[in-house]
């Protein structure tokens, strides 16, 4: 297996993160990158749960991710101010090793580049891919910067928006936006600096949001709300798109707890994440390539499954790829293996995506009453989730 290479397009989390395990069973591995290495380190904070969790701990140093988090618990409460639920991580550590945090989606990158240096790997970044052509058994593929020769496989980690999916299906039906974007900053607010116990959650009149304060003392936030209008992207660079979105969530919050605006009013460098739904593939593979994480599946945010449906993607078609020798035996078994998981996990995430929209008071009531049994019922439904074991699997 050790004379196979293998091109990975994409290193966000699940690029590295198959790429540590094919090279520790001496795969020859490239990466190739749109962005800049700059750009990887931009970006907001993500939840990851035990399942992405224990397959990160197979991976890197596990405790250097506390350097900078927010511990897993989430508390929920309505505009009022009341506490209407809680969901404690605490008991996760007991039963999966673990228990779920949320932490910078740079911060995993990084560590997850630092051990593919450390095994003689590297990203080539500015890459972008423009096409592929099977040659005699062997892939040839062509970037912006020059035409790689002779691979074995090539995989697709480059997001909802792959250009790799794009050259593989392109029939396939493009992602559709969701009319709701997920917003959010990192921000150093001076009074705003004693850590969190827990990220709160609240149901806004008009719009949900939440936040958390680091063990750094920073306060991290995001919001969910319905926008018509996708934004241009990057949001980042456009100062004027800036304004308008800051604009937008203070008055959608103008009638919610004071502490909301006073979060917003303070942040700068607003991110912007249209959301999008992805309809689903018939089939993730074909000959020679194969797409994995949200090239494949695109999940929306809701759930925070994100990352941890991506890491577990790269260690299921490492342990295929390392098996089987034909490239179709190996996709095909990791489809097999994935799929139906990760149905049920999207289905799950545009249910919790639908209870974040405007309601009625009675609604508002009605979530506010059953909420904290409802929580309690998906804690049990959970454990199907957190429980997962790449390494139980027969593959």
């Amino acid at each position: 297996m050790n004379n196979k290479k293998v091109m990975i397009v994409g290193a966000g989390i699940a690029g590295p993160a198959l790429a540590i395990e094919l090279l520790k069973r001496g795969v020859q591995v490239t990466i190739i990158e749109t962005r800049s290495r700059e750009e990887m380190r931009e970006g907001l904070f993500l939840g990851i749960s035990p399942n992405g969790l224990n397959v990160l701990a197979d991976l890197i140093d596990i405790s250097r991710i506390y350097e900078e988090y927010v511990p897993g618990t989430l508390r929920f409460y309505n505009s009022k101010t009341k506490q209407i639920a809680e969901l404690d991580a605490s008991y996760q550590k007991d039963a999966y090793g673990i228990a779920g945090i949320q932490i910078k989606r740079s911060a995993i990158s990084n560590l997850l580049q630092e051990k593919l240096v450390e095994l003689g790997g590297f990203i080539e970044y500015e890459c972008k891919l423009e096409s592929f052509e099977d040659f005699e058994g062997k892939l040839n593929i062509k970037t912006n910067k020059k035409i790689y020769k002779d691979y074995d496989y090539m995989i697709g980690a480059d997001g909802i928006h792959s250009k790799c999916r794009k050259l593989l299906f392109p029939d396939s039906p493009p992602p559709i936006y969701t009319k709701m974007l997920s917003t959010g900053a990192v921000v150093k607010i001076p009074n705003r600096t004693i850590p969190s116990e827990a990220m709160e959650m609240v149901f806004g009149k008009q719009a949900f949001f939440g936040f958390s304060t680091t063990n750094t003392g920073e306060t991290w936030w995001f919001n969910n709300y319905d926008a018509e209008q996708e934004p241009h992207r990057p949001v980042s660079d456009d100062q004027s798109q800036q304004l308008k979105i800051k604009k937008d969530l203070l008055d959608l919050h103008s009638q919610d707890p004071r502490k909301i605006s006073e979060i917003i009013m303070a942040s700068n460098g607003l991110f912007a994440y249209p959301i999008f739904d992805m309809p689903a593939l018939e089939k993730w593979y074909t000959g020679r390539v194969c797409l994995i994480g949200d090239a494949a599946h695109a999940i929306s945010p809701h759930t925070g499954q994100g990352a941890s449906l991506a890491l577990e993607d790269s260690a299921v078609l490492a342990k295929c790829i390392i098996k089987y020798e034909d490239p179709e035996i190996a996709f095909s078994r990791f489809q097999q293996l994935r799929s139906a998981r990760v149905v049920k996990i999207i289905a799950q995430a545009r249910k919790i995506g639908k209870a974040k929209l405007k309601s009625n008071w009675m609604i508002n009531l009605f979530r506010d009453s059953v909420l904290k049994y409802f929580i309690n019922m998906e804690k049990k439904k959970m454990h199907w989730v957190y429980d997962y074991d790449v390494n139980k699997l027969d593959v």
